[in-house]
């Protein structure tokens, strides 16, 4: 894995580095815990956790710590009417209904299926409690292609079974992992489809500026379509491709660059050793992507092209721009600019009326903060005085940015002391 850091804020690289160089164990050989008469059950949602409580208790009623993911899915609740089925099962987890989780928290157990174990009757997901969620589209084709989904059940209500196996996670964060996860993601890019017209391209750009969400809380996505594709970058938008053309374009492709997010995860399906450019969108980088990129063995450029403003959480609201990382990287790669339209007062303006609004509406006039914050503050105060640089004139007050602010007696009274300077002179 090789890792350049130029293009980050300095802060945020030194949090980044220290990431990467903690030490991280491989386990050739997971463990797998095996339990007699276990009662796997559904997520209730809550209790301050990513997810919410679910997994396995014992014999005896006890939470297994080994079925949950800290922070994401842990901890149990009072269960009626547990039924019993006489099979062997392995466990799978929760069967997040969100791609980029998927891929991290929701395929970790899958290794074991792998193994080939003749004695297991079924391979066990739960979901929310009393939940009906078809799985479909490309949830279900990776099942599909892994050659498991024939061999699963789905959970929304607690069962007990004969016998419960829970395999070690694939993935601890940033602490451990094991080989025998990319087995999952190569077995599944080796049984694509390939239809004859793709055409692989030997720069893609992995863009958030179709997905509908996006659209309420960033800004900014067209400015870096704009500066991808007239440097020769095909524009990609995960959330339209089927999981066999996405994952041929990645394997195709010599760089692959994404706004950071969940987006990169997708370098799961990559070959070892892949180039990868990440897009930064937030004031923190993602610790999951770490774990991605060192089990793949990528080599990955991280590029500052945002604006942070207020501290949000990862919905945002988000302004990208061509910082002066960005700069700097388009000046050694010798790509060109984005269109000038992106650099004018007026879109630069729109970008920030677009902010404040999707703050308002998230946030209204709270200061955001969570615990997990607070070991990144050099980081947030770095990011902050770069958003400050860039649109210092509009929060200082020194120009409106809504019409109603024409009404206010603060602007007029900042009009009437430029007139008096000017007329001093």
């Amino acid at each position: 894995m090789n890792i350049s850091y130029q293009y980050l804020r300095p802060e945020k690289a030194k949090a980044l580095r220290k990431w990467v160089t903690d030490p991280v164990e491989i386990r050739d050989e997971p463990a797998v815990l095996a339990l007699e008469n276990a009662v796997i059950y559904p997520l209730r949602r809550g209790f301050g956790l990513l997810f919410g409580k679910g997994g396995v208790l014992d014999e005896q009623g006890n939470y297994v710590p080994e079925s949950g993911i800290p922070g994401r899915v842990e901890g149990t609740y009072p269960l009626e009417n547990v039924e019993y089925r006489d099979e062997k099962v392995v466990y799978c987890g929760y069967l997040v209904n969100h791609w980029g989780h998927f891929l991290i928290e929701g395929v970790t157990r899958l290794w074991y299926f792998l193994e080939n174990d003749p004695t297991v009757d079924k391979y066990v997901y739960f979901v929310d409690e009393n939940e009906e969620r078809e799985i479909k589209g490309n949830f279900r084709r990776f099942l599909e292609l892994l050659g498991i989904w024939d061999k699963l059940e789905i959970l929304s209500r607690p069962v007990r079974y004969r016998q419960v196996l829970i395999p070690e996670l694939g993935i601890h964060m940033r602490s451990a992992y094991t080989p025998k996860l990319l087995k999952v993601f190569d077995t599944v890019a080796k049984n694509i489809t390939v239809n004859p017209d793709w055409k692989a391209d030997e720069k893609i750009y992995f863009s958030r500026s179709r997905l509908k969400k996006a659209g309420f809380f960033e800004c900014g996505g067209d400015l870096l379509d704009d500066f991808f594709a007239r440097n020769g970058y095909t524009l990609l938008y995960p959330e339209t491709l089927p999981l066999d053309e996405m994952i041929f374009r990645i394997r195709g492709a010599k760089i692959v660059a994404s706004l950071s997010g969940s987006l990169p995860h997708n370098m799961l399906f990559a070959k070892n050793g892949q180039t990868l450019e990440i897009v930064e969108r937030l004031v923190l980088n993602i610790d999951n992507q770490v774990d991605v990129n060192r089990i793949r063995d990528l080599n990955v450029t991280y590029i500052d092209a945002h604006y942070p403003i207020y501290p949000v959480d990862f919905t945002g609201p988000i302004v990208m721009g061509y910082t002066p990382e960005l700069t700097r990287f388009a000046s050694d790669r010798g790509y060109q600019p984005p269109d000038g339209k992106y650099l004018t007062d007026k879109y630069k303006k729109q970008c920030f009326v677009h902010y404040m609004n999707a703050y308002s509406d998230l946030y209204r006039y709270n200061w955001f903060e969570e615990d997990w914050y607070a070991p990144f503050a050099a980081s947030l105060y770095e990011g902050f005085r770069a958003g400050h640089a860039f649109f210092g004139e509009y929060l200082d007050g020194k120009r409106p940015f809504r019409w109603h602010h024409y009404l206010e007696f603060h602007y007029w009274k900042q009009l009437v002391k430029k007139l008096l300077i000017r007329n001093s002179n």
